[in-house]
């Protein structure tokens, strides 16, 4: 699929947080909230998998020149190292998703919110974000950006809630 597609598909994946954002603040209705926690999960889950790909991708090219008898230079070893302490921090992020029914909702929100954007900062570190096209990474962090302000509209809004009643 040309990049074009990847972008585009990328920016659709902007209109749940959009919509859920919009009727909470008409309805205030707890099924938005929670469906836009659920859908929150899932793309972060989604967004940390596939940064895996790099370190993934590297430690698969070092498995064929060891298995071709190719001595590893010390910067693919660093690279490989690098990118695998990278992907575990990202396990960081989602591991204490499953806990998130033990806290507040307003705790979450803030929780997936920061995850969207520690997600980001890893990636723009990863070996492989010089090799991406300028205008994913524009998106990437045009889409950061708009999830960030939708957690925080959502959270702002919950407050609001809490204190009015």
């Amino acid at each position: 699929m040309p990049s074009t597609h990847h972008v585009n598909l990328s920016y659709l994946g902007l209109l749940p947080f959009l919509t859920l954002t919009g009727g909470y603040f008409f309805s205030e209705a707890p099924w938005i909230l929670q469906a836009f926690v659920i859908y929150s999960v899932s793309i972060l889950s989604f967004v940390a998998g596939s940064l895996w790909q790099a370190p993934l991708n590297i430690q698969t090219k070092q498995g064929k020149n060891h298995q071709q008898n190719n001595a590893n230079s010390l910067d693919e070893s660093i690279a490989r190292s690098q990118s695998v302490t990278q992907a575990w921090l990202v396990v960081l992020v989602t591991l204490p998703l499953p806990l998130g029914v033990f806290v507040s909702i307003e705790f979450s929100l803030l929780w997936l919110a920061g995850s969207f954007v520690w997600l980001l900062l890893l990636q723009k570190r990863l070996p492989n974000w010089a090799l991406l096209s300028k205008e994913y990474q524009q998106m990437r962090a045009k889409i950061t950006s708009v999830v960030l302000v939708c957690h925080l509209l959502m959270w702002a809004q919950l407050s609001h809630l809490g204190a009015v009643a």
